[in-house]
């Protein structure tokens, strides 16, 4: 499996965290930019126990994650959302006080597995974003295209999910499944799926 492509990333704010079910979105996912590459640090917790002079347990569990994702560009209403900045007419106010509001996240990747495209969707169900650093550079004598960058604090929703991944023949069908995972009618749909499928051991869309 090759992955070349990564894009439309989505994110929408959190309205509400039920207990041992995914977060409730609140209102329609804002897309972030075009993406130029989202890349995925994890934290893990890992223990050992050995005896008889050999590894008898071990076991290693999520803490948390870390995605640094580079944007072509940043809308202003955008960047409202995400950083949890101040809109006033068409100026946005960083404020030392500013909270970014805890939401969710999404985008897919295109795979080449066997010779046939594959789109593979990716969603976070409880990130929080750090504006990036910036840079301004005179024009010379060749080039250099700038990007936005946004750090996401990657931690684990009420019912211990942290990440869902599903993969589509299409890219439209990859598309729709992005927007849909930040609505409250498919979290609903997934906490449903994931409850109805407990008594088995099995876990959806994970």
């Amino acid at each position: 499996m090759a992955s070349f492509g990564a894009k439309n990333p989505y994110f929408a704010p959190i309205k509400s965290e039920p207990e041992v079910e995914l977060p409730v979105y609140d209102g329609e996912p804002v897309r972030i930019g075009r993406l130029v590459k989202a890349d995925l640090t994890l934290t893990m917790a890992s223990g050992k126990l050995y005896a008889d002079d050999e590894l008898a347990e071990s076991a290693e569990e999520f803490v948390s994650g870390s995605i640094a994702m580079e944007t072509d560009d940043i809308l202003d209403t955008v960047a409202s959302v995400i950083y949890g900045a101040t809109v006033k007419e068409k100026t946005v106010v960083y404020n030392t006080s500013d909270n970014p509001p805890p939401g969710g996240l999404a985008y897919y990747k295109k795979l080449m597995r066997r010779g046939n495209l594959v789109f593979k969707g990716y969603y976070y169900p409880r990130v929080k974003a750090a504006l990036g650093n910036d840079t301004a550079q005179t024009k010379a004598d060749s080039i250099t295209f700038g990007t936005s960058s946004t750090t996401f604090t990657v931690s684990n929703a009420n019912n211990g999910d942290w990440r869902h991944t599903e993969e589509f023949e299409t890219e439209e069908a990859a598309l729709a499944w992005v927007k849909s995972m930040l609505t409250s009618v498919a979290v609903e749909a997934a906490s449903a799926a994931r409850a109805a499928n407990a008594s088995t051991g099995e876990k959806v869309g994970v």
